[in-house]
């Protein structure tokens, strides 16, 4: 039985990463994974993969040609991130992916200055590992965390957290000094693009989950290129602010 295709963008456009569905998209995303700046990151990766035997995904190669100038922070990888396509892209076939990858194109947010990643960078409800919390993951996390950021070279001037969980994780990592190359960085959250969270309506703003991902997206992207930057009318979108 075929897989369904749940990252309808990415699949019209020739994107999506599948190993199944789009064996040949895949096979040339892989051969590109040690590739340029990315490259670097991924194999950091695999030394990470090496010290703490997680199957972590590796940053997608296809993402920040023109530097990481923004980061999107989420929780932790999909199983399809883990074990299907092996990384973390918003071109993903999960309800996640697609979510992330339509906010992003309404926000006029180009892959060529995003770099996606998480908070924590194994998949926390992996079957084949004891039951753990996300919260105790990130703490044990954040050096790799840390070890990421202080790669990122010349540092994303704008960082966007997606869900509660990478929030808290970065109020975390605030409280034990932000490398720093970020200090200057602007920080912007907003809901989780997960399926049961983009759909809803938000009660303090009452705005809907997906309108405020956007938004977020939309004023980090217009900030990294320079662009004026334009509140929309509801109110804005999550909390920015300097270090």
């Amino acid at each position: 039985m075929s897989r369904p295709v749940w990252n309808k963008l990415a699949h019209e456009r020739g994107e999506l990463l599948s190993r199944d569905l789009a064996p040949d998209v895949h096979a040339e995303r892989w051969a590109r994974r040690y590739d340029g700046a990315v490259g670097e990151l991924n194999r950091w990766v695999d030394h990470v993969r090496d010290t703490t035997y997680e199957n972590l995904p590796y940053l997608d190669p296809a993402s920040a040609g023109q530097g990481a100038r923004v980061l999107v922070l989420l929780q932790d990888p999909s199983g399809e991130a883990e074990e299907g396509s092996g990384f973390v892209s918003r071109h993903n076939n999960d309800p996640t992916a697609h979510n992330t990858y339509v906010a992003a194109d309404r926000a006029k947010l180009g892959y060529d200055i995003t770099l996606h990643w998480n908070v924590v960078p194994w998949w926390v409800a992996n079957p084949a590992k004891p039951v753990r919390s996300l919260e105790k993951e990130a703490v044990r996390a954040q050096p790799y965390l840390v070890a990421l950021l202080e790669m990122l070279h010349p540092a994303p001037s704008e960082v966007v957290l997606l869900g509660k969980p990478a929030a808290r994780a970065w109020t975390r990592l605030v409280r034990a000094g932000v490398p720093e190359q970020l200090r200057e960085a602007t920080v912007a959250t907003a809901p989780h693009p997960g399926p049961l969270v983009f759909p809803r309506v938000d009660a303090a703003t009452g705005r809907g989950n997906s309108d405020l991902v956007v938004e977020a997206m939309r004023m980090a992207g217009q900030r990294a290129r320079g662009e004026k930057v334009r509140p929309a009318a509801g109110g804005p979108a999550g909390r920015r602010r300097p270090f």
